[in-house]
């Protein structure tokens, strides 16, 4: 059976995973971090992806970008992996031809709301995966930067992320009041299961009103042949 093609939108972001192969940890050392840190925003330009948030874990890593065509996610993997994987190993141990799962697995999201949550819910990553108490502590993360701990200029925010005041200050103060509120457990295993499927992460009318923009189904269809209308007697 022929490989789905991964789901794109125009003017939706997406959130990639990229993991270890075989479950096997990507970022054994301080400096393998730095690496592919310091690494996405050349790949980003080289590809003309914007970012929109991250986090790395020893595992790997999640990415929310924008891009304007369907290949661009993908070439911009490619070049991260291109550059990334003859370099780290020169400062850890790798002891596999390749570093990372064959086909990273990703999710479209509504923009507004949902991306904002979904911005969230990359960046607790560290949380969940690292155990990181503190997110505007966790180096590896774009939530400091969201919050105004750090500076990181190349970061392209969401439009929902302006939204959130008219100066710098009052947009980090409102992304960290509306981190502390956490994301529920319907929209994190939402998020968590349309990352592994492949669908679309949005309420059902933005669902119904984009069908047409994307280049393939973006729900799953329901199983069993189509119900038969049933035709008047009168």
């Amino acid at each position: 059976m022929a490989r789905q093609a991964r789901l794109f939108i125009p003017e939706c972001p997406m959130v990639l995973e990229l993991q270890g192969i075989a479950g096997q940890d990507v970022f054994k050392t301080r400096e393998a971090f730095s690496l592919f840190h310091a690494q996405l925003p050349q790949s980003a330009s080289e590809e003309d992806v914007a970012i929109h948030a991250y986090c790395l874990v020893p595992s790997g890593a999640l990415l929310m970008i924008s891009t304007a065509q369907a290949a661009q996610a993908g070439r911009f993997v490619q070049n991260l992996n291109r550059h990334f994987s003859p370099a780290v190993r020169q400062v850890q141990a790798v002891h596999s031809s390749a570093l990372w799962e064959p086909r990273f697995k990703s999710t479209v999201v509504q923009p507004g709301l949902h991306s904002l949550k979904a911005c969230l819910f990359v960046e607790q990553l560290a949380m969940r995966a690292a155990g990181a108490p503190d997110l505007a502590t966790y180096p590896w993360s774009s939530f400091a930067a969201h919050a105004g701990v750090v500076n990181e200029a190349w970061l392209a925010d969401l439009p929902i992320y302006w939204q959130l005041g008219n100066t710098p200050f009052e947009r980090q103060s409102r992304y960290r009041q509306f981190s502390e509120q956490g994301l529920g457990e319907h929209d994190t295993s939402g998020l968590l299961q349309c990352l592994q499927k492949g669908w679309l992460w949005s309420d059902d009318s933005f669902c119904t009103q984009i069908q047409e923009l994307a280049n393939r189904p973006v729900r799953p269809r329901p199983r069993g042949r189509p119900a038969k209308a049933i035709k008047s007697t009168n």
